[in-house]
C-alpha cells in the first residue's frame, strides 16, 4: 500500500473477506498452506466458501486466522484490521473510549483489543543487541491513578528503564528497581560488547567499564552536553513516553505498563516507516501469537 491514509485504508480493506484474504497471504506468502494444529503442509484442503482449510494429517479444520490474535473473536476482522492501523499510526497513541466511538463497540472491547495487540509487540520486540554509541536512563512515572510531585530517583513511582541508539532502535523496560544489580544485567544482555555508553553519573552505570567504553555527563554540576556525550536522546524519548501515558492513557496501571513501554519503543523504532508500513509490522506480529484472555491482566487502566 502506498501512503494514503485512512480513507484509502479502508478502500483496500472494505469487508471481513478481503481481511481475511490478506491475512492469508501474509502468513503463506508462498502459498504453501500450512496447518497450524500439526505443522503439516501436504494435501491440504481447501473447502468450497474459500476460507476453510482441511489438513489431511490431522483431520482438524482451519483459517488463516487460526493459532493468531483473531482466532475465536467475535469482533469482526476488518475492525481488527482498522485497531492496528489506528494503532500502528498514531503517533501519541490512541485510547480505549476513542477507538470504541470509531468502530462502535464498547470500550471493554476497545480496550481488550489494544491490550492484545500491545502484548503481540511486547512478545515480538527487536532481540538483537545494541551497538555503537548507546545512551542509557531510567524515568519515573505514576502508576495508576496516584500522583506523586517528588521527581527522580528516591520517589514511590514506578522505574522505568531505557538503552537508545543514536539514530537507532530503543529498548524500554519497566524495572523493580534502579540498582545496579538490575540494570546490569539488562544492559549487558541489550548492549554489544564494545559499543560507547553515555549515562549520567548514578552509581548502578559504575561498573560498565568492564566491556564498554564508558563516558558520564554530570548533570548534577548543571553540565548536560559535552561534545559527544550527552543522553539528551533518551530523555527526548522519556517526554514522548511521558505524554502519551499522562496525556492519552491516563497513566495506566503496573500491570499493563510492560504493554505502554512495548507500543512506545515501537512507535519509536518505526518513526521513519509510513503508516502502512507500521501496519504491516504490527499484523506480522499479530499473525503469529496467540493472546488468550487470561494472559492479559484483568484490570482495566
Amino acid at each position: 500500500m502506498q501512503n494514503h491514509g485512512l480513507i484509502y485504508f479502508m478502500h483496500r480493506f472494505p469487508d471481513d473477506l478481503t481481511c481475511l484474504k490478506h491475512l492469508e497471504k501474509r502468513r503463506w506468502p508462498d502459498g504453501n498452506i500450512v496447518c497450524p494444529h500439526c505443522g503439516h503442509q501436504k494435501k491440504i484442503y481447501r473447502f468450497k466458501d474459500g476460507k476453510t482449510f482441511k489438513c489431511s494429517s490431522c483431520s482438524k479444520r482451519f483459517n488463516a486466522k487460526t493459532g493468531t490474535l483473531y482466532e475465536n473473536s467475535n469482533i469482526p476482522l476488518q475492525k481488527w484490521y482498522i485497531t492496528n492501523y489506528l494503532l500502528a499510526s498514531s503517533k501519541k497513541g490512541i485510547s480505549s473510549v476513542e477507538l470504541a466511538k470509531i468502530l462502535n463497540i464498547t470500550q471493554a472491547s476497545s480496550w481488550y483489543m489494544l491490550h492484545r495487540i500491545r502484548e503481540t509487540l511486547r512478545r515480538n520486540q527487536i532481540d538483537q543487541q545494541l551497538f555503537g554509541i548507546i545512551e542509557v536512563d531510567e524515568t519515573y512515572v505514576n502508576p495508576g491513578h496516584r500522583i506523586e510531585k517528588k521527581r527522580g530517583r528516591g520517589t514511590s513511582k514506578v522505574a522505568v528503564f531505557g538503552l537508545v541508539e543514536r539514530k537507532g532502535n530503543i529498548s524500554i523496560t519497566p524495572v523493580e528497581n534502579a540498582k545496579r544489580k538490575t540494570l546490569d544485567p539488562i544492559i549487558r544482555k541489550k548492549v554489544s560488547p564494545g559499543s560507547h555508553i553515555m549515562s549520567d553519573e548514578w552509581p548502578a552505570y559504575n561498573k560498565l567499564r568492564d566491556g564498554y567504553t564508558h563516558e558520564v555527563v554530570k548533570h548534577k554540576r548543571k553540565e548536560y552536553v559535552r561534545g559527544q556525550v550527552h543522553t539528551n536522546t533518551i530523555e527526548g524519548a522519556w517526554s514522548h513516553l511521558k505524554r502519551n501515558l499522562l496525556g492519552t492513557y491516563h497513566r495506566p496501571s503496573v500491570e499493563h505498563l510492560d504493554k505502554y513501554c512495548a507500543e512506545a519503543a515501537f512507535c519509536y523504532n518505526t518513526r521513519n516507516d509510513s503508516p502502512e508500513a507500521k501496519f504491516i509490522k504490527t499484523l506480522d506480529c499479530s499473525k503469529n501469537t496467540r493472546v488468550r484472555y487470561t494472559d492479559i491482566v484483568n484490570q482495566k487502566s
